[in-house]
């Protein structure tokens, strides 16, 4: 019998350098597409944002021929002195909800769909439509409304909020930072975590821009977004003057 020289021995299963090498090549793989998937994910919420600000304008539009201008602390006491059996909730204050409630002194206005749009900011987490429950205070209770609404200040009466009105000045917007005062127009801040960056702007004249390029992330916070220098999406007066400090973004009440 002859005595084998070399006995090759077989065992099933990878070596622990073997499983560390598929690892390595797995978290490659995955850091590189990531980013994508996650877009790609994210379409749809940034096209749903997008198709519910212009359906917000055109409310808005229908509300400013009907009473003279865009919701403002004016059209707010008026409405709540011609309607007082009809209660929808505060239709002024500190955040984009009160104003937009007064959408609903309008006949045939009884949807809360249009405010929607599926944010993970910090603070203001919103996965689904409004409840369309209006009467009794509930009209776009904290969480149904996803757009922040723009307004300027009363140069009398700075507490006093008026409604915009050159037509190349934003007049919504989707996604800021959530707060519990309104911004200045200059010190924005963009939630950066929603839409993956992307940052939406209603215009007065019906456009909606994404501010994508115009906006990067802040020094101390990589969730919140800023506007690169230079960068101003407020008119100027005739003059060259800025105006974005005299202009207020409202949030959505969380």
């Amino acid at each position: 019998m002859k005595t084998p020289i070399f006995k090759k021995t077989c065992k099933g299963g990878f070596t622990l350098i073997e499983l560390m090498v598929v690892i390595a090549i797995l978290a490659t793989l995955a850091s590189i597409g990531y980013g994508p998937i996650l877009d790609h994910m994210n379409d749809g919420d940034r096209q749903k944002a997008n198709t519910n600000l212009k359906s917000v304008f055109t409310l808005l539009q229908q509300f400013k021929m009907d009473n003279g201008s865009y919701p403002c602390d004016a059209t707010a006491d008026h409405l709540q002195e011609e309607n007082t059996d009809r209660d929808f909730g505060d239709l002024k204050g500190d955040h984009s909800n009160a104003y937009f409630r007064q959408l609903y002194f309008k006949a045939g206005v009884e949807s809360e769909k249009p405010f929607y749009a599926k944010l993970s900011a910090p603070g203001l987490n919103i996965q689904k439509e409004g409840d369309e429950k209006l009467a009794n205070g509930n009209a776009l209770a904290p969480g149904e409304n996803a757009m922040s609404y723009v307004m300027r200040r009363d140069k009398q009466d700075e507490n006093m909020k008026i409604a915009v009105e050159k037509s190349n000045a934003p007049l919504s917007m989707c996604s800021v930072y959530p707060t519990a005062t309104p911004y200045s127009g200059d010190k924005i801040q963009v939630d950066m975590t929603s839409f993956r960056g992307h940052f939406f702007v209603l215009f007065c004249d019906g456009s909606v821009n994404d501010q994508e390029d115009n906006i990067q992330e802040s020094e101390d916070d990589e969730s919140v977004g800023v506007f690169k220098d230079g960068k101003d999406i407020f008119p100027e007066t005739k003059r060259g003057r800025k105006t974005a400090p005299d202009h207020l973004v409202l949030t959505p009440e969380s």
